[in-house]
């Protein structure tokens, strides 16, 4: 029995923010949307694209219309595509922390990007054997943040075997990912170059994963139990 980790492909494991802030943005101009970084922290973040293209709408003012919502969010996840795919960049320490962690905690990856976007960057990064489940926005819809990736997570990972009780951990970086971790009753750590609201809203905070141990995240993921 081992514990369970489960970490956010973005900001996290891959170094998202400026692409994915740069194809959001790209895609809302073609729909009269100008969304400016600050606008993007309290009105995007954390979100998928289709959540981010409807919120944006909303923050600008324009009524619902779903049709054009997922079409400016097919164009966000295509351009978001060409970037990644074209240069992915690893968060700091990402890659040594997944390879020492496989044999000491169950890995998994719960993430608001699609699968096409995530599986391609785990093969050139060639870390995806050391994760048991690969849950993307593909696989679950409705409000976000939600509990349901992470529940989807323990269940297919509780079809192999168990977890210890209470060792059940989310690395997050944003305040969404916070609340859906929270909401499925697990430990949120906040990772990465974060703003302090975000680093103090989980359960503890690592500025980076470089040099930390699966020790060091069960530590830290204790610390602030609400």
């Amino acid at each position: 029995m081992s514990p369970i980790v489960l970490m956010d492909f973005d900001d996290v494991l891959i170094a998202m923010r400026e692409p994915r802030i740069a194809a959001l943005r790209r895609a809302l101009v073609d729909d009269g949307i100008e969304l400016t970084d600050d606008a993007y922290d309290s009105v995007a973040d954390g979100l998928s694209f289709v959540g981010g293209v409807r919120a944006s709408y909303a923050w600008a003012g324009r009524p619902d219309d779903e049709t054009g919502i997922e079409l400016t969010a097919l164009r966000a996840g295509d351009f978001f595509s060409d970037a990644i795919h074209r240069a992915p960049r690893l968060a700091p320490g990402a890659s040594d922390f997944v390879l020492r962690a496989a044999g000491q905690a169950r890995l998994g990856i719960v993430t608001r990007a699609e699968r096409r976007h995530v599986e391609p960057v785990l093969r050139l990064a060639e870390l995806g054997d050391a994760f048991e489940c690969v849950i993307t926005a593909d696989e679950y819809a409705g409000p976000e943040p939600s509990p349901d990736p992470y529940l989807l997570a323990l269940t297919r990972l509780a079809r192999r075997g168990g977890a210890r009780a209470g060792e059940e951990i989310a690395l997050v970086p944003s305040l969404r990912a916070v609340a859906a971790a929270r909401a499925a009753a697990i430990h949120p750590v906040v990772v990465g170059p974060v703003a302090s609201p975000v680093a103090f809203a989980g359960n503890g905070y690592l500025a980076t994963l470089e040099g930390a141990s699966i020790a060091d995240v069960l530590r830290i993921s204790m610390m602030d139990t609400p």
